[in-house]
């Protein structure tokens, strides 16, 4: 018969108790076992087989995964545990249905259906009752001893927990607006860089990772779901999924998708315990507060406030009027006294500049007067973004302009970094802020050789010129004499990474911890942007918070979307703020 054709016909779906006996009948029928063997993918590949099993769920309609799973009946199972007694039936336009707990009998060929192995180009389905009993469910816990364990269990129901030590931990969402999934794990996932040393240490922790994390399908194929699934998880103040809360121990059957492992849940999510989602104490007269943030490409229009399409940041007015709305919403709630800014347009300094209609909106909505520390140039540097330093004058006073560097790195790759002298007005101590934006990770150099490509040490590329821009700034500092400097910014590094131990072995003292994280990447946290104080400032650090407005946000509450947009600090960036608080007692330093 021609192949074409045949797809086109219906399904032949044969049942009730006369036809009984096909499910019990033995002959022809191909173990499961069998189907799935040991490896990765079936041997039996575009094979026509005859299989059967009892159903553990059902998920048919073409908005949700248009199949079914089933288990081995138990004469069937091997001894094996390296084989898998589940698969999954396509049934896409079906003429039928099935329940969870039926017995059937198929017929249909095998393959690996984006690695999942499944049976497609169904020909027959026949149920013959309901099983006595449904197959037992296998206890999963995260981390794993390795991946066959879960290549072992595909197609299988399995009860999701995590070790003793931790509790299932929604560790990233990206895909979740777009694919309706996100990832879990025992515990956070930390960037392997973020907790221990590049090179060995780095590579086992990516390859503990690897075995502590699932996705957590949402059960269907629709591309962009609306409404968003999961809703039993959201919380916040913006009641949306965030990573870091901690869910449920709950049942499903593993499943895998484009080279990951994942859970489809076959009962309802329940959250236990919030994303954290700490205050700011409140600013202190006696303290200077100064502050870190990443604005994600703040563009005002193409140069100078003229229009759009823009190169970067928002596509249209009304989107840049709700991206500058969430970030004048994080700065208010900052009250910093000084803030250093990265990601801006790099369109100098005039009244349509993308950096003063950011001030003119925050001395609009927090009441308070800011300027902006201007260098004697026209622009700071030549790439499409810049950094930036606006104050508060009636809290610090300049004692000199602004200053930057195009020096070594910073000529290119690294923006020149901008540094503005200050004195407390409470005390009249003299210090100096220094904003940066190293090199990001991503862009490898084409040349395997090059001193800048990725060295597999968890460090990825570019990290020889962003140790070079480390050495660069403090030379610029000293060559400056820069007084009791404050280095900030998003320096694309994470603590344990050469640049940033750097600072640490050249008298600079941070303040932050190693589990402390203002970005998630890959369902792994990390911090790229630090504050270090010379180590003549530390006894005078009073506090430092990591503030997570943004990176356990998903990103489709950003300003893209009018559906998701909600007024508020929260996904006003892909990075969260840093806050540092210094404390000058007595007059001078």
């Amino acid at each position: 018969m021609n192949k074409q054709l045949f797809t086109l016909l219906p399904v032949l779906f044969f049942s009730g108790a006369a036809v009984a006996d096909i499910c019990d009948n033995e002959n022809e029928v191909t173990p499961i076992a069998q189907i799935q063997g040991e490896n990765e993918q079936s041997s039996l590949i575009d094979q026509q087989v005859t299989v059967r099993g009892i159903v553990t769920a059902s998920w048919q309609t073409d908005e949700q995964l248009s199949g079914f799973f089933i288990h081995s009946f138990a004469q069937d199972m091997d001894d094996n545990p390296a084989t898998s007694e589940g698969l999954f039936a396509v049934t896409e336009k079906h003429h039928s249905s099935v329940d969870i707990g039926e017995q059937v009998k198929l017929t249909g060929k095998v393959t690996e259906r984006s690695q999942l192995t499944s049976l497609v180009d169904i020909s027959s389905i026949t149920t013959c009752g309901d099983a006595e009993s449904l197959p037992d469910i296998t206890d999963l816990k995260l981390p794993v001893q390795s991946l066959a364990e879960l290549e072992a269990l595909e197609g299988m129901p399995i009860k999701l927990s995590a070790s003793s030590a931790n509790e299932l931990t929604i560790s990233g969402h990206y895909n979740y607006p777009r694919h309706g999934y996100f990832d879990v794990s025992s515990g956070r996932l930390w960037t392997p860089t973020q907790i221990v040393m590049p090179g060995q240490d780095a590579k086992r922790q990516a390859e503990e990772n690897q075995l502590n994390r699932l996705q957590v399908d949402d059960n269907s194929n629709v591309v962009e779901p609306s409404p968003l699934p999961f809703s039993n998880l959201w919380h916040g103040k913006q009641n949306s999924l965030r990573s870091g809360a901690t869910i449920a121990n709950f049942s499903g059957i593993i499943s895998q998708f484009n080279n990951a492992y994942r859970v489809q849940p076959t009962e309802d999510l329940t959250l236990e315990s919030s994303s954290k989602q700490p205050q700011l104490p409140e600013k202190a007269n006696d303290s200077v507060r100064i502050a870190s943030f990443n604005v994600l490409n703040f563009f005002n229009g193409n140069g100078s406030g003229q229009g759009f399409p823009t190169p970067r940041g928002a596509d249209n007015t009304e989107q840049m009027k709700r991206q500058l709305q969430k970030i004048v919403a994080a700065l208010t709630a900052l009250d910093a006294d000084i803030v250093g800014l990265m990601e801006l347009e790099n369109d100098g300094f005039g009244e349509r500049s993308a950096i003063f209609q950011l001030v003119e909106a925050l001395e609009k909505a927090s009441g308070k007067e800011y300027e902006v520390a201007e260098p004697r140039a026209e622009k700071i540097g030549t790439d499409q973004i810049t950094v930036g330093i606006i104050y508060q004058p009636k809290r610090v006073k300049p004692s000199s302009h602004a200053l930057f560097t195009r020096q070594g790195p910073f000529s290119w790759g690294s923006r020149p970094p901008l540094a503005q002298r200050f004195i407390d007005r409470n005390t009249d101590s003299e210090f100096s802020v220094v904003v940066n934006h190293f090199k990001s990770k991503g862009s490898c150099p084409e040349d395997s050789d090059s001193p800048n490509s990725n060295k597999n040490d968890g460090q990825a590329c570019w990290n020889e010129l962003r140790l070079k821009s480390s050495q660069q700034l403090l030379a610029w500092i000293s060559e400056e004499s820069l007084a009791n400097p404050v280095l900030l910014g998003d320096f694309n590094a994470y603590y344990h990474e050469d640049p940033i131990r750097y600072f640490s072995e050249n008298n600079f003292y941070n303040p932050s911890n190693a589990t402390d994280y203002s970005y998630v990447y890959d369902s792994q946290a990390g911090s790229l942007d630090h504050i270090f104080v010379a180590n003549s400032l530390e006894s005078k650090v009073k506090g430092v918070y990591h503030l997570p407005f943004n990176a356990d946000e998903p990103w489709v509450y950003d300003y893209r979307d009018e559906t998701y947009f909600s007024d508020g600090p929260f996904r006003s960036s892909d990075h969260d703020p840093l806050v540092l608080d210094l404390r000058f007692s007595g007059s001078g330093m």
